[in-house]
């Protein structure tokens, strides 16, 4: 027997191969039922699929999050009171209540911001790297938080109510996951490469 990943030669009953680690052999049944071989085979593909790049993205979007959450103080100097404030409320009415409007103006600030900025950086991945999934998943993100900062505003102006402040949430929430398992099952990591067929 030979290992599927390196090639080295193994013995007959090798779980695992002594040069690389793979996994060898065959799963039992309850290991392929609750999906261990797909999170073994998708954990493999990306320890391959990683780059340095990648960090330096990662750490770019991180700097600009940085920088949106100190805007957002630096906008709303009583930001903790307020949020202090709030999380008293709950105590008061014994459940979570909708933030007030001055809470809500710092929130529709920061998803806002985020948002923008996230799309910025995501579309600046997608533009001059090879990846393609991680970046679209990333917009999908950034949009949703627009749209959640939309919905705040609309909420604030007493245009919707806060029932339909919660229905707009789940229906854009229940649209990012919809969208989200569309990217990763039709489009491949990579430009210029084939979408990989579960076997």
């Amino acid at each position: 027997m030979y290992c599927h990943k390196c090639g080295k030669e193994l013995p007959q009953d090798a779980a695992y191969c002594a040069n690389c680690g793979a996994r060898v052999g065959g799963y039992t049944p309850a290991e392929y039922w609750w999906g261990r071989w797909d999170r073994d085979r998708d954990r493999e593909r990306h320890r391959h699929d990683w780059e340095p790049a990648d960090a330096a993205w990662g750490a770019l979007r991180a700097v600009g999050f940085l920088v949106v959450i100190g805007l957002t103080i630096a906008r709303f100097p009583d930001v903790f009171v307020l949020i202090l404030r709030y999380l008293e409320s709950w105590g008061t009415y014994g459940y979570p209540v909708l933030p007030p409007s001055a809470l809500g103006q710092v929130i529709v600030f920061f998803l806002t911001a985020g948002g923008v900025w996230g799309l910025v950086s995501s579309g600046l991945r997608l533009a001059f790297s090879g990846r393609l999934r991680r970046p679209l998943r990333d917009i999908v993100g950034d949009v949703f938080s627009l749209y959640v900062a939309y919905a705040f505003a609309q909420f604030y102006a007493r245009t919707i109510r806060g029932a339909g402040l919660v229905l707009a949430f789940f229906i854009g929430l229940a649209a990012v996951v919809l969208v989200n398992a569309l990217i990763t099952h039709f489009v491949p990591r990579r430009r210029g490469t084939r979408q990989e067929t579960t076997p």
